[in-house]
Parts: structure tokens; sequence; C-alpha cells
């Protein structure tokens, strides 16, 4: 019999390897690749992308639209692959926090961390308001909106209830569930943007950008930072990665389809909105004469873009309870936080406590107004927070290649580029938000440098802190056998 056949029926544990992993108490192997793109696509919510904020797009740069979200995809597609630098070598449901951390420092991770707590919980409360105001509508209660507050606050309750439930009862549940929703919506949103392109006679003119109505350069920008947000949330399919089967080929696969398959769907119902403005139409897919001809359309539409609102909650959740389990192991937050269920396992502690943060936070939101700054700080973390993490993530990968010493510039150059053209969107969004909302602005950088000085001073106090930060999935004992021969000491 060979070492290797007498080492496979022996069957004995690699002592080299430590008995646990960091992320211990998570279910390996539990998910699928295409689960994974479920959960990012949800995060991105392709309907209310599609029918609400790519029509802000059309009317920002006009006939450059189309011109603005390819460019856009570009940049997104970089920061997919400088994401994926990490994603090859290491499983983490920090994901970015995780990322930025090893490449450049507990600073900059809690930097990023702080940006994706603030961006997830906000997207998450957004998008329930969104939901419950779809749900209204859809039974014709637009009008009894603002009055009935006793009807919007059970459904905030009953629709965060399930969605802390459904991430309670394991990620393949809640990655199936949102798998079912998104492949109807998608289905719906294609239907309508070649329903809406067929009226128009396939009319291709509006691809060719008008020179003569040429946005400025800030505008353009601007056009590009509103387009970005059509895509947040691809990234969170890599918070799922220590439960999937061969995570790190799945997870950089399942951010470059995620990427590849919502742009898809974003380019075509443009082209489809493009191609309407040139026949004389609104700036989008359905405007209201299509409303009024078909009167039960305007319903469906309330209950399509609700699915996709309410499955983007559920995915941004997902991503913000995995993230606060990651802060709880390393011990960034309570300890507690971090528990997960025997029978589940899933980190059901931080599933209660992402879900008690959305219910209250969207009844505020609710009740708040629309003219509160509450609602600018949601709003503005919706976007900028995202866009600070991908900048961090995309600065973060040479650095990381650089130190365990596998750089090579056929592998760098999309970080290297997607943090040239992020450092960009940054700074435009950040000057466009100075002079529109300040004041929201200046909350966000404040809770943001917050949290990271008193990190900083945590990491150095030498209490064994440090050794801790980063953390991901690693392969433990059982994971191995070992081959009989004494180790060698280095």
């Amino acid at each position: 019999m060979s070492a290797l056949s007498d080492a496979i029926a022996r069957r004995t544990p690699d002592a080299s390897l430590g008995t646990i992993s960091p992320l211990h108490g998570l279910r390996r192997g539990s998910v699928t690749t295409l689960d994974l793109v479920a959960q990012s696509v949800a995060a991105v919510a392709p309907a209310g992308g599609l029918l609400i904020l790519t029509g802000g797009l059309v009317e920002r740069t006009g006939s450059f639209a189309f011109v603005a979200l390819l460019l856009t995809t570009v940049a997104v597609i970089l920061v997919a692959l400088a994401m994926s630098i990490f994603a090859r070598r290491i499983s983490a449901a920090g994901g970015i926090y995780t990322f930025v951390t090893r490449g450049l420092g507990p600073a900059a991770g809690m930097v990023a961390g702080v940006a994706l707590l603030l961006g997830y919980a906000g997207v998450s409360i957004d998008t329930l308001r969104s939901a419950v105001r779809r749900i209204d509508a859809a039974f014709g209660g637009t009008s009894r909106w603002a009055s009935d507050g006793f009807a919007s606050t059970l459904l905030v309750i009953g629709i965060g209830a399930a969605v802390t439930a459904v991430i309670a009862l394991g990620a393949r549940m809640s990655t199936r569930v949102m798998l079912a929703v998104e492949a109807v919506v998608v289905v719906a949103l294609i239907a309508v943007s070649v329903t809406v392109f067929a009226a128009s006679g396939w009319n291709l003119a509006g691809i060719v950008p008008e020179a003569g109505s040429a946005p400025s350069l800030p505008s353009f920008a601007e056009g590009i930072g509103f387009a970005l947000v059509c895509f947040v949330g691809f990234e969170s399919g890599a918070a799922l990665g220590p439960e999937s089967r061969r995570p790190l080929a799945a997870v950089p696969r399942a951010l470059v389809w995620t990427v590849g398959s919502v742009a898809a769907v974003y380019l075509f119902g443009v082209l489809a909105q493009l191609s309407a403005v040139a026949g004389g139409r609104e700036a989008s897919l359905l405007t209201e004469a299509d409303l009024a001809a078909n009167p039960w359309l305007d319903p469906v539409v309330h209950a399509v873009v609700a699915a996709s609102w309410i499955a983007c909650t559920l995915a941004c959740t997902n991503a913000l309870v995995r993230l606060v389990f990651t802060m709880a192991r390393e011990g960034v937050l309570p300890r507690a936080l971090g528990r997960t269920s025997a029978r589940f396992a899933t980190p059901h502690v931080a599933a209660l406590a992402a879900g008690t943060v959305l219910v209250i936070g969207t009844l505020l939101l609710v009740s708040a107004g629309r003219d509160s700054l509450y609602r600018d700080v949601v709003h503005l973390a919706e976007s900028m927070a995202f866009i600070i993490a991908y900048l961090a993530v995309c600065a973060a990968a040479t650095p990381y290649l650089v130190r365990i010493r596998e750089f090579s510039l056929r592998e760098a150059w999309p970080a290297l580029l997607g943090t040239l053209a992020l450092a960009g969107v940054a700074a435009t969004e950040m000057l466009a938000e100075a002079a529109d909302d300040a004041t929201a602005l200046c909350i966000l950088i404040a809770l943001v440098a917050a949290a990271t000085i008193a990190h900083l001073l945590r990491v150095r106090s030498g209490r064994g802190f440090a050794g801790r930060i980063g953390a991901y999935d690693t392969p433990v004992a059982s994971d191995a056998i070992s081959s009989g021969a004494p180790a060698r000491r280095s």
C-alpha cells in the first residue's frame, strides 16, 4: 500500500492545522455559485434600478446615457476583478471589510467596514420603506399612505420579521427565496424593455450621442456616480463565501457573472429608453399614458418593484448579518453577536440584531418625512458609503499582492485602473454632496472617523486584539489528512 493510500485509510487529521476556523459554526458547502449570484443580484435590485434609477440617468446625461452606463459598467467590472484578487485566496464573511484589512491594515479596513455597515443598513431600511409604499400603491392606497400609519407599521414589522426569520433559517433558504423573486423580476423587466423597443420600431439612433447636447464634465461624472448606485450590492455574494462550495472559485465567478448579467439588463433597458425618447416618449420605460391605457398594468408594476425591493432588503440584511458576525468574532463588536445556531448553522444573534435595526430604522424613516436630516443621511449612505468601500478594496489589492509576494501587473492592473476611476467618482460625488447637503456628508464622515479612531486605539492597546483582525475561514485539522511524516520546522 502506498503512503497516500495508507494515509487515506487511516484518516488521521493533520495536526499541523488548527482545530477550529475563526468563522466556525457556519455550514460549509451549503450554497452553490447560483446561490451567490442570487444573493448579489437581489442586493442590486434590478427592477428598482431599471425602472427608477436609469430614468434619472437619461435625464442627467441625455443622449450620453448609454455611454455613461457603459463606462460605469467597466468601472464596476474593475471593482469585481479587484475583489477577485482577494476572493481567489481567502474566503471571508466580512467581504470587502476583510479584504481591505488584509491589504491596507486595520485603519483602512475599519473605514471600509463602517462604510459597509452604514451602506447595507441604509439600503435595507430604504428598500423596506419603498417596498411597503409599493405594496400600498398596488392595492390603490397611495393616498392613504401618509395617514394610515398603523397599516404601514404592521407591514414594516411583518416584513422585517420575515426577513430575519429567513436569514436565521439558513443561507440556502434566503438565497433560494431571492433567486425565485429575481428570476420573475428580471423576466418582467426584459419583457417590458422588448415591448418598448418594439413600439419605437427598434430605433437604435439613441445609442449615438448628439455632439451638441454633450453634458459638462462634472455633470457627466455625476451621472456615472448616479449610475454606479444601480450596481450597489453586487459584492454582497462574497459574504456567503465561507458557506459555499469551492469558495475560492465560486465567489470570483459569481462577482463577474452578477455584474455582467445586471449590466446586460440595464444596457438593454437604457437602449429601450433612448429609443423611446427618440420617438417622442418620456425618458421612462413606462409612462403615465401607458398606465392609463392599461389599468391592470399599474398594480402589476407596483407588485413587481415591491418584490424586488423586498428581495433587496433580504439580500442587504443578509450581507449586514455576515459583516456583524465577522466583526463580533474579531472582538470589534460584542462577542455575543458572533454566536451561531447549532441547528441551522447561522449567525442567528446577529440576524436578530440586524432585524431589529431594520424595523426600527424603517419606522423612523417612515415617520421622519421627506425633508428630515435622518432621511438625507440614509440616502447618502446608500451611495457614498459603497463608493468609499469600492475605492478602498481597489486600493488594497495591489499592496496585498506585494505583501504576499504574488504581485504581477497582469493580475493587478484592474485594481490599479479601478483605483483611479473610483477616486475620480468619489471626488466628484463628495464635491456634489458638499454643495447639496453638507450636513449629511459631515455626519457620515464623522461616524466613519469616530469608529476608525476608536478601533485603532483598541488595536494599539496590546491585548492580542490586533491578531484577530481580518478573520477569514481557514482549513482545520479535519479538512486534511496527515502523511505520518514529522512536520518540518522553519
